[in-house]
This record gives C-alpha cells, structure tokens and sequence, in this order.
C-alpha cells in the first residue's frame, strides 16, 4: 500500500517570467543540484535545502575518508598493544591496515574527482 504523499499529483502549472540569462542560470543551479527546474523551484519557494550533487560526493567521500582513517587507528592501536600476536596474526592485521590506507586513498581520488 502507497502513502498519500506518493500518490499526489501535481496539477498546478504555474509560470514564471524571465530572461534568458535568468533561465539559463536557474536551469544550470538546478542541474549542479540534480534536481528538474520544478523540483528547484519547489525547494527553493518552500525554504528546503538544496545542496549541489558535488557538494555531495564531496562530503560523502569525507565521510568514508573518516571512517576508514578510524579503522586504521583502531588496527594500528591493536597492533601495538597485542605483545603475544603470532606471525601470522600481525600479517593480518597489517593486511586490514593497507586495504583501509587503499580505501582512503580511493576517498581522496573520489573528493578530488568531484572537486
């Protein structure tokens, strides 16, 4: 069963007069948001935050970055503190830190590609 909300539909046309400069900038900010000109138009009018689609990878990059940087202190922290780690064990950790220094790499690569 579907919820009210998504079963509404938009009815109302309304128009907006402008210039071409004007449109041209409008449709731009609403394709850096990737939202439709109506769906910016409504956020907008209705006070909703937009935030730009590379502003998000940006930020979702970070967090990865954050939280592949706190695994690598975690490991890091483990590996000194465990006096009776085998070979072996010290080799599997030391293989959970350079797969999480890859994936923070990787999040660098990601935020800078969407810079």
């Amino acid at each position: 069963m579907t919820s009210g909300t998504e079963n509404r539909q938009r009815t109302i046309v309304v128009g907006v007069r402008m210039t071409g400069d004007e449109h041209a900038a409008i449709l731009q900010k609403a394709g850096d948001c990737g939202l439709t000109l109506s769906a910016y138009f409504r956020a907008c009018a209705l006070g909703r935050k937009t935030r730009n689609v590379t502003t998000s990878r940006v930020l979702d990059a970070l967090t990865v970055l954050g939280n592949e940087q706190r695994r690598i202190g975690g490991l890091i922290k483990h590996l000194r503190g465990e006096d009776f780690l085998s070979a072996g064990e010290r080799a599997a950790l030391m293989g959970q830190i350079e797969v999480a220094q890859r994936a923070v790499i990787d999040a660098i690569r990601r935020v800078d590609d969407a810079g």
